[in-house]
C-alpha cells in the first residue's frame, strides 16, 4: 500500500512540471522552453535562437550577426510570412538609431509576452520572422540599401 502511495505521488508531481522544462535553455532564461531558430540574411548574415516559455510569459533570444553594412540598433520578432513585412510582436533590444551598437552578439529575455501569441508562433513559426535593424534604415544610399527596413531577416523554424 505504501508503495502505491509513493508511485501515485510521483505521477502527480510529474504532471505538475511544465511541458517545456526539459527543452533547451538559453543562457539568460530561468526556465526551459520550446526552441526555434532563424537563419538571417540580407545585408550581412546571422542566426537567431529563440526559446518560447508560454508558462512564464517569457521569450528568450540569442542573436548573432556578421558582415552588417552598419551597426545594429534593434531586433525583434515580426508577424509575417516570407517576403511580407509585418508588425513587431516581440521586441528583443532597441538601442535607438542614434546609439547603434557595433556588437555582433545580443541575448536576453523579453517578459510579459502574451501566451496566445507564443502558442501561435509555436503552431505557425513560418508566419513569423526575426530581423535586425541597422542605422542604414532610411539613410543615404552611401550607407547601403535597406533590406525591407532591416539589415538581416529570417523566418522562424522549429527543429
Amino acid at each position: 500500500m505504501r508503495r502505491l502511495i509513493v508511485v501515485a505521488l510521483l505521477v502527480v508531481t510529474a504532471s505538475l512540471i511544465p511541458a517545456g522544462v526539459a527543452a533547451e535553455r538559453l543562457p539568460n532564461s530561468l526556465h526551459g522552453g520550446d526552441p526555434f531558430s532563424a537563419v538571417l540574411s540580407g545585408h550581412g548574415s546571422g542566426t537567431a535562437m529563440v526559446t518560447l516559455n508560454p508558462g512564464q510569459h517569457e521569450v528568450c533570444w540569442e542573436v548573432t550577426v556578421a558582415g552588417l553594412t552598419a551597426p545594429a540598433f534593434a531586433s525583434h520578432i515580426h508577424k509575417g510570412a516570407a517576403g511580407v513585412t509585418g508588425p513587431v510582436v516581440v521586441p528583443f533590444f532597441n538601442t535607438g538609431p542614434s546609439t547603434p551598437s557595433s556588437a555582433t552578439s545580443f541575448s536576453g529575455c523579453t517578459e510579459n509576452v502574451d501566451r496566445a501569441l507564443m502558442e501561435d508562433i509555436q503552431d505557425n513559426p513560418a508566419g513569423y520572422y526575426v530581423n535586425v535593424h541597422t542605422s542604414c534604415g532610411g539613410q543615404p544610399a552611401t550607407c547601403g540599401p535597406a533590406f525591407p527596413v532591416s539589415a538581416v531577416r529570417g523566418q522562424l523554424t522549429h527543429p
